[in-house]
């Protein structure tokens, strides 16, 4: 089952984003934890939350957002974070919890959903060649000092 992030999820949740941010190497401090789990429950913020849950256990989260998207004058849905527990690989979720952005995609009149990874996530990349589309863009960032 899929559904937004609920509150009493927060340690569930804690787990699997940490877990994301561990498999992209990125030190998880609770200050960025609490900010983030603030976002999501804020609702007049961008950043929103969905799971997917089996038996009462949350095995997989998504954050993704409304996005503007210029050059065509429309709105996008971006997938911020995508990430399911190793011990349920396999078994779709990520499909999944595209597909429902997807459908997220129709109700909100988005132009699609856009979302990025790393080039070394070959196991990530596989499915998204299935499903989508590779632009073909490079991501840059420019961080301040």
């Amino acid at each position: 089952m899929i559904r937004k992030i609920k509150r009493k999820d927060k340690e569930k949740w804690i787990k699997l984003y940490c877990g994301y941010a561990k498999f992209y190497k990125v030190p998880m401090e609770q200050e960025i934890l609490d900010t983030l789990w603030s976002w999501i429950h804020d609702e007049n913020h961008v950043v929103n939350g969905v799971c997917y849950e089996i038996e009462d256990k949350i095995v997989g989260i998504a954050h993704y957002r409304t996005m503007p998207r210029p050059i065509k004058g429309q709105y996008i849905g971006f997938l911020d974070d995508l990430f399911v527990d190793k011990h349920y690989r396999g078994r779709k979720i990520a499909q999944k919890l595209i597909k429902y952005l997807e459908s997220l995609s129709k109700e909100n009149n988005w132009d699609g959903i856009r979302w990025i990874t790393h080039s070394s996530n070959e196991t990530a990349k596989k499915l998204y060649d299935k499903i989508a589309k590779n632009t073909g863009f490079e991501l840059y960032e420019l961080k301040r000092d």
